[in-house]
């Protein structure tokens, strides 16, 4: 099993918002099982999302957008293991996987665009209890104890 920490509010929406791309910019061979992991960092972007934005209003369980802020368990968690999903292709954008998927986008702080590679997700599966974890640039292998824990409650 392989990871990939995502920043918060996306890490959230790809767990309980229906977000099914996930936007990079490199192509990976790898396709199976993918534990998502929520960074120590929030994405300003994220939060500004009118998709995230939707996804977020009237989810039960989820608090309620309120003054640009949400604040449910599963939205403020960082630095754990969230759920899984299975990462089932990966492909360069060709104007594809709208709404969630993206053409390009400007680096932190920076003027360069980068094209955009889309991760393609089904079958998230949250945890009940998010598993403290430290995460890792790009796709990555978590500890052997933590996919023993995520083997156990039935995640692949």
């Amino acid at each position: 099993m392989k990871a990939l920490t995502v920043q918060q509010p996306w890490a959230w929406a790809i767990m309980h918002g229906g977000k099914t791309i996930e936007n990079r910019t490199q192509l990976w061979k790898y396709r199976g099982p993918l534990a998502i992991h929520a960074g120590m960092r929030y994405s300003d972007r994220g939060m500004d999302s009118p998709l995230v934005q939707k996804a977020a209003t009237g989810r039960t369980g989820f608090g309620c957008w309120d003054s640009g802020i949400v604040t449910p368990p599963a939205w403020t968690t960082c630095a754990a293991i969230l759920g899984t999903v299975e990462l089932v292709d990966v492909h360069p954008d060709a104007g594809c996987c709208r709404p969630w998927g993206e053409s390009a986008y400007v680096e932190h702080g920076g003027h360069e665009r980068r094209q955009i590679v889309h991760l393609v997700l089904e079958n998230a599966r949250p945890l009940a209890e998010p598993i403290p974890c430290t995460g890792a640039l790009g796709l990555w292998t978590p500890p052997a104890d933590i996919i023993a824990q995520l083997e156990r409650e039935g995640r692949p």
